[in-house]
């Protein structure tokens, strides 16, 4: 074969895969926490004022301040999470309300990606989200038509946010895969409690057809799509 046609062949093989090391990182963190020499994975949790049930950070906590978070409820109840399984150190979070919810992890993936694009976090660009813990981040707020713009399947990058369930729960794009410049999968992260993989974790997106929208894609996990948007500050 020659040398013309095997160049040829690698340029109609050629994948693309685009992410985001800052995103890669945080969300490491998040599903590694330390804890009684283990590495935990961040549960879901979400603060219901109407019933006064808050919990530290209000679930909006990043991984080193659920890390202080539980140890220092570990020390107030008198227990040691190095004699505790992960499972037991899990459960033990679980009932002291220490998680983080859809809407707080989203914000804080977003705040990294913004510094590795030479920004200085997101905090600054979202009308109401200074505060003790960044308790008032929600879906609406990064999603709104103030400080988010709707972008189209082809358009996708890592850092887009994915709403879905009519604007209850938020996914943040980390990984496009594209083949030949056309997009073929995308993962996501999110956190959620009625997911088959509960907490952080990602999930994934089979595009079968390019010229569709993103609601006609193979979702692996289960969700009504609403809208495809990204940070106005982005472009």
């Amino acid at each position: 074969m020659s040398k013309v046609r095997c160049k040829m062949l690698n340029v109609i093989n050629r994948k693309d895969e685009e992410t985001s090391e800052a995103l890669q990182k945080i969300f490491y963190q998040y599903t590694h926490l330390p804890l009684g020499q283990k590495e935990i994975i961040c549960p879901y949790w979400r603060d219901r004022l109407s019933l006064a049930l808050v919990g530290p950070y209000g679930g909006k906590g990043r991984p080193e301040q659920i890390v202080e978070a539980t140890s220092n409820e570990a020390e107030k109840a008198g227990v040691d999470l190095n004699k505790m399984s992960a499972e037991e150190i899990l459960a033990f979070m679980q009932r002291k309300k220490i998680g983080i919810d859809c809407s707080g992890l989203a914000f804080w993936l977003l705040d990294v990606l913004d510094k590795e694009r030479d920004g200085n976090g997101i905090t600054d660009d979202i009308p109401g989200a200074k505060g003790k813990f960044l308790t008032r981040a929600s879906v609406e707020m990064l999603t709104s038509d103030e400080v988010s713009r709707e972008v189209i399947l082809k358009e996708i990058k890592p850092g887009d946010m994915i709403k879905v369930d009519e604007g209850r729960h938020i996914l943040i794009v980390m990984k496009v895969m594209r083949d030949m410049g056309k997009v073929g999968e995308i993962e996501y992260a999110h956190s959620s409690q009625r997911t088959k993989i509960k907490g952080v974790h990602l999930g994934k997106i089979k595009v079968v057809n390019s010229s569709a929208t993103l609601a006609e894609q193979q979702w692996e996990e289960e969700y009504k799509f609403d809208s495809l948007r990204r940070l106005k500050i982005w472009g």
